[in-house]
């Protein structure tokens, strides 16, 4: 099967199905490679980047029942993929929150720095917000596409659903880099979180316009 040069093909944005789960997770581990707190868990870079997939496909699969994902596409390929959790459904039930936990748990079994990396998520989740808003747990552009927009127009669908409903919109993120790219849409850092000298994460929160 010939492989479509993404580099010049025309960028399209439409809902992400079921279908291209595994096409986006090796999308966003591409994009998220080499990625400060998995390289802190992993023993090795080969470690960090097979950690990466497994760990995306714990959250697309709590996502995926609420069918609010977004993918973008060149040709026939996707490019990259936005994984929203909507309003009222984070922080996550017990029962979604242990299934989640198992499969990640799975993946850091032969790492290290599992009691400091356990405590710097446990960190992270404590200062999720309760109120209703729009969760992004991944976003990722294959770094064939990376410049020309697709990250910015992934998020769009539901900034402007957000902004239209007046609830809030919040993520994660662990590269400073990225701190800039949500700046730009409207997110500000909430908290600087980091645990016995693991890599910082900071929260961002965007108040509907």
């Amino acid at each position: 099967m010939p492989v479509t040069d993404v580099r010049g093909a025309e960028i399209s944005i439409n809902q992400l199905q079921a279908s291209e789960h595994d096409e986006a997770l090796a999308v966003l581990a591409r994009a998220f490679w080499p990625d400060p707190v998995f390289g802190f868990f992993a023993k090795t870079r080969v470690q960090e980047h097979q950690m990466l997939p497994g760990a995306f496909g714990a959250f697309v699969a709590d996502a995926a029942p609420f069918d609010k994902c977004w993918a973008a596409r060149a040709g026939d390929r996707v490019v990259g993929a936005a994984i929203w959790v909507p309003p009222g459904e984070m922080p996550r039930t017990k029962s979604r929150e242990a299934m989640l936990q198992l499969r990640v748990a799975r993946l850091l079994i032969n790492g290290r720095n599992r009691r400091r990396g356990i405590n710097l998520l446990a960190a992270v989740d404590k200062v999720h917000p309760h109120e209703p808003h729009w969760y992004l747990a991944l976003l990722g552009t294959d770094p064939l596409v990376q410049g020309r927009g697709a990250g910015g127009r992934l998020l769009q669908p539901v900034l402007n659903i957000a902004d239209n409903d007046g609830v809030l919109t919040y993520l994660e993120t662990q590269k400073p880099e990225n701190i800039a790219f949500y700046s730009r849409h409207g997110f500000t850092v909430a908290d600087e979180i980091s645990s016995e000298g693991s890599p910082t994460v900071w929260t961002m929160r965007r108040e509907p316009r």
